[in-house]
């Protein structure tokens, strides 16, 4: 049965660039624009993993990744950020809130795929 990746960004275009690249390796995935939206799904559905976008207006990735991690229904599912914001500090907060690896944007498909394939 193949994995189901939960992939949150407020940018279309990445979210269709990203899910295609992620249905190529043979996962199931779940895009969406709105973090609040994926929250409430990744509760109900438990993805095998979700990868989440940093800088989004309202409620940013790092809050996403921080409420996934402090609900005990789904703390266990491996975080990736995907972002642009690639100053140290950045990356430490986002390890800080629960993610397990980081995506830098624009995005290295090999680079990606090598982080990503240990957390599934």
């Amino acid at each position: 049965m193949a994995k189901t990746i939960l992939t949150v960004d407020d940018d279309p275009a990445i979210l269709r660039i990203v899910q295609k690249f992620l249905e190529s390796k043979g996962l199931k995935v779940m895009a969406m624009t709105d973090p609040e939206q994926a929250y409430f799904w990744a509760e109900k559905h438990l993805p095998d993993l979700v990868i989440s976008d940093v800088a989004m207006p309202e409620i940013d990735g790092f809050t996403l990744i921080r409420n996934l991690k402090n609900n005990k229904t789904t703390q266990h599912i491996p975080l990736v950020m995907l972002t642009a914001m690639d100053k140290i500090a950045d990356v430490e907060k986002g390890f800080e809130c629960g993610a397990k690896a980081y995506i830098l944007k624009p995005i290295d498909w090999d680079r990606a795929w090598a982080k990503l394939q240990p957390l599934l």
